[in-house]
């Protein structure tokens, strides 16, 4: 086994987590999309927090509901402004102090998904959904997802999923790097890093252009562009990095 840099305390940034939970709330149950459905009418969203599959999920939604029906919720949000579907993000806290979104994590029914407001909180995030990684629960008895064949992990197209896979090559623009998986870009699996995450990987010692060559573990949301394209916009997507081996 490969000796690996394990990235998910060193993303911290201060301001970027909130901490005023200066909202309370009560919680009717959920509602159709598997949101929490708030009693004065509005919806709430887990911030930085994906869905392992639909909000249909019977688990997924078993375990919520019974977190939240009935209780009133301690609400800390980087935006108060609703998104476009309606909902409010945020971090909720339950009354006996526990996040609803650790919570979810530790049984493995939702994985920490980096999202802007919110990047400060995923090592408190990755922490908490670290036992149920090692226990296989929940997603994590399918996940991490390989990287290649493509064809099996386009069966993920549209849903955040996390990947593991050695890069083979990386190519660079002045604005794009690629990171390849297979030896055909049109139609392997692709990590495109934007140019504004090249400083923070470089100050981790994992600038694009050292990466090819070395087994990598990531986080996002698969699109199909040929083949699997996953978006790299924050260094908080990356999970570890295998050491560079030697000479």
């Amino acid at each position: 086994m490969s000796a690996c840099l394990v990235l998910t305390g060193l993303s911290a940034r201060a301001g970027e987590c909130p901490t005023d939970f200066d909202t309370t709330v009560a919680a009717r149950g959920l509602d159709g999309h598997g949101d929490i459905a708030l009693a004065d009418g509005r919806t709430l969203r887990l911030a930085a927090l994906a869905d392992i599959g639909t909000a249909a999920d019977p688990a997924r939604r078993a375990a919520l509901k019974a977190l939240v029906a009935g209780r009133r919720l301690d609400l800390a949000s980087a935006d108060s402004t609703p998104d476009r579907y309606g909902r409010l993000a945020a971090l909720a806290r339950l009354p006996d102090g526990r996040l609803v979104q650790e919570a979810m994590l530790a049984e493995g029914l939702a994985v920490a998904r980096p999202e802007a407001g919110y990047l400060g909180c995923m090592p408190g995030l990755l922490a908490a959904e670290r036992p149920a990684r090692a226990a296989r629960l929940g997603v994590w008895a399918q996940w991490p997802l390989k990287a290649e064949p493509p064809a099996a992990l386009a069966q993920a197209a549209g849903h955040f999923s996390v990947v593991t896979g050695r890069v083979r090559t990386v190519g660079s623009t002045r604005r794009v790097d690629y990171l390849n998986f297979g030896p055909v870009w049109r139609q392997d699996t692709t990590v495109k890093v934007d140019s504004s995450v090249r400083p923070a990987l470089a100050a981790r010692g994992l600038a694009p252009a050292g990466l090819a060559g070395r087994e990598i573990t990531l986080r996002g949301t698969v699109d199909l562009v040929d083949g699997p394209v996953i978006d790299l916009r924050w260094a908080e997507q990356v999970d570890e990095v295998a050491e560079a081996s030697g000479p």
